[in-house]
């Protein structure tokens, strides 16, 4: 716990902790290089959502049979459905809805990891007030973020949002503002977080003649872009909980096929 002397002006509590940091894009390239190793094959596609999950599984053998000759139709005996937000019109589950997260990539890597969360704004109870600031190991660049905005699908970058996350970043990272005092802006993104009502769900589920396996609704554990992916599973898992939850999904397909 720190001392509150050496924290900013305004500051009611401070902590300092170890932790780790990884890198986002490296590590799923990692990830994916594993699944290949090991003989996965990945396939991009499009699913129907209109005909109902059942007619979408139909679908998505098609596809493989069509596009893998390495899988065959008898092989496929179980799906992973962790399609993030995907599952609200492919289950559907009307339960699942937005968590808009607003980052900015700038110049340089920070010093240290940095969360600071501000007195809420009563005009906006849906939003979190949180500054972070996440240097990307080997990348010379830093994550700055972010919004926690519950139900907004907005797409694009709003520039307010934008001014307001910097100016609050900026006494925390001075190590990486340029000549004029400023950050140097790389990009500018906006995600959306799966987020679920009754939290996420992770159970086996039987449809006909499939076994399928849900692992979604993660919400702030979980990816903040969601995107439908095909290759007998339909990946999407955040990485605060991916291994766990992957471990689970394992455990509860083993127990149909034994």
């Amino acid at each position: 716990m720190l001392n509150p002397n050496t924290c900013p002006k305004g500051t009611r509590v401070g902590f300092k902790y170890l932790s780790l940091m990884i890198n986002v894009p490296q590590y799923l390239q990692y990830l994916l290089q594993k699944a290949k190793d090991v003989g996965a094959v990945v396939i991009q596609d499009v699913l129907p959502t209109s005909l109902g999950f059942e007619a979408a599984l139909t679908k998505a053998i098609e596809i493989v049979n069509e596009k893998s000759k390495v899988v065959q139709r008898r092989d496929i005996t179980a799906f992973v459905n962790a399609t993030g937000l995907g599952a609200s019109t492919l289950v559907p589950d009307a339960t699942m809805f937005p968590i808009r997260g607003q980052t900015i990539t700038v110049s340089g890597e920070a010093d240290q990891i940095t969360t600071i969360n501000f007195e809420p704004d009563l005009q906006k109870p849906s939003e979190s007030v949180i500054t972070y600031i996440l240097p990307r190991p080997h990348s010379n660049t830093t994550v700055i973020g972010g919004t926690k905005q519950v139900g907004d699908w907005n797409p694009e970058p709003d520039q307010e949002t934008i001014r307001e996350l910097l100016a609050r970043a900026k006494p925390f990272a001075t190590e990486l503002l340029n000549d004029k005092g400023e950050f140097t802006v790389l990009s500018c993104q906006v995600g959306f977080r799966p987020g679920r009502q009754n939290g996420p769900r992770v159970e086996l589920e039987k449809y006909g003649d499939f076994t399928v396996c849900h692992a979604y609704g993660h919400g702030g554990a979980g990816m903040d872009v969601s995107v439908s992916r095909v290759f007998l599973s339909l990946v999407m898992i955040g990485y605060q909980n991916s291994v766990g939850c992957a471990n689970q999904v394992v455990q509860l397909l083993n127990s149909v096929s034994t």
